[in-house]
């Protein structure tokens, strides 16, 4: 957590100081623990641990479900492009995919520190899913270089992975060299296939609901309301060119989805549904066929 190191230079698992009115060092015996899915953290002033929890929280076969019905939706909206279907209630469904993939993007993101291996999978799974991107897209007018949607989760992770670094002394501010980074997304990567400048705002969103945000950040900045508020408003401007109704679908059928898997989100449900890499993989391989597919009845 990125607003931790640069607060007491240490990750929130690690014991901080502070100074006792008679000018000694003491510990103040206030150590960040996760128990479950929450975050314990000391109070100085009530002397008491509080409990500061996310907003989104997931069981492994409950992200599994969804984001496997999410790939669905996705594939949907692809095929309708590909193979020249034109069919409006296909464009309706893809348009759930992008904010369920951006809750569990920053779900899985937000259990621990952001590294930057998290970052470098993304680039490199991002170069080799392009090709089959632009099979896919080319009826669009879309060029080989506009960016597929694995380029905005990289870019995303990539500035979360340097704001997350360590502050050391002569060396530039992480969270500013983070911000640096989108502001370059934004001016040469961000595109209408990457949702813009909106996507960016959401992936941002999604993390800032499923972080554990210590106390003394949220007294400063309202990180979880912000969160809260832009999400949905966010999820609408996705979709604000192609009208109201695709609008509400994008926002609602990940309502609905989340909602249909709650009977899975139980403390005890820890197994998996979905091999390790399976997003990924099954995402540059549904593009390539589709494209070759799209190529071929053409």
């Amino acid at each position: 957590m990125w607003w931790c190191c640069a607060t007491c230079r240490r990750w929130p698992n690690s014991t901080w100081r502070t100074g006792n009115p008679a000018g000694r060092r003491a510990r103040t015996g206030s150590r960040l623990t996760k128990k479950g899915n929450r975050m314990a953290m000391f109070d100085p002033h009530s002397g008491k641990l509080q409990q500061v929890r996310e907003v989104v929280r997931f069981t492994p076969l409950q992200q599994d479900v969804l984001k496997f019905l999410a790939l669905m939706l996705m594939v949907f909206d692809h095929a309708n492009r590909a193979l020249g279907l034109h069919e409006p209630v296909l464009l309706l469904l893809g348009r759930g995919a992008f904010p369920l993939f951006a809750l569990l993007w920053g779900y899985n993101l937000a259990s621990r520190p952001v590294r930057q291996a998290q970052a470098t999978r993304l680039w490199i799974w991002a170069v080799v899913a392009q090709p089959g991107y632009w099979l896919v897209m080319r009826h669009d007018g879309l060029a080989f270089t506009d960016p597929n949607i694995l380029f905005l989760f990289a870019a995303v992770t990539q500035a979360l992975a340097v704001a997350s670094l360590p502050m050391r002394k002569g060396a530039p501010n992480p969270v500013l060299a983070g911000g640096v980074l989108l502001a370059l997304w934004w001016a040469y990567g961000a595109t209408d296939g990457s949702y813009g400048t909106a996507g960016v705002l959401l992936l941002l969103a999604s993390y800032g609901l499923c972080v554990s945000l210590p106390g003394y950040v949220t007294a400063v900045w309202p990180v979880r309301g912000l969160a809260i508020v832009a999400w949905p408003l966010l999820v609408l401007m996705l979709n604000a060119e192609l009208g109201g109704t695709m609008m509400l679908a994008g926002l609602l059928l990940p309502a609905l989805l989340i909602l249909g898997t709650l009977p899975l989100a139980t403390a005890f449900n820890q197994r998996r549904l979905l091999p390790r890499g399976f997003f990924l993989q099954t995402y540059v391989a549904h593009l390539l066929a589709l494209g070759l597919a799209g190529v071929f009845l053409h």
